[in-house]
């Protein structure tokens, strides 16, 4: 078995293979899906982290656009 086809089984293999290819399988489903899993946990924590940043611009956003409200009702 080389690691290249790892979890994959010729037509005709018997059934330890089977059994072998099908481990292997679901091993690598299970190392994606964690990996995943930790990849999406990662940036999860850091949009947390920019929370106030995006506050103080939607605030700064908010504030010129009442000013240009008022602005542009004088004209």
């Amino acid at each position: 078995m080389s690691v290249r086809a790892l979890g994959l089984v010729p037509s005709g293999a018997g059934f330890g293979l089977l059994v072998i290819g099908l481990a292997a399988y679901i091993a690598k489903l299970t190392v994606a899906g964690l990996l995943l899993a930790l990849f999406e946990t990662s940036i999860a924590k850091m949009r947390v982290f920019r929370v106030p940043e995006f506050l103080g611009a939607a605030l700064m956003l908010g504030l010129l656009a009442t000013l240009l409200l008022f602005v542009s009702r004088s004209l």
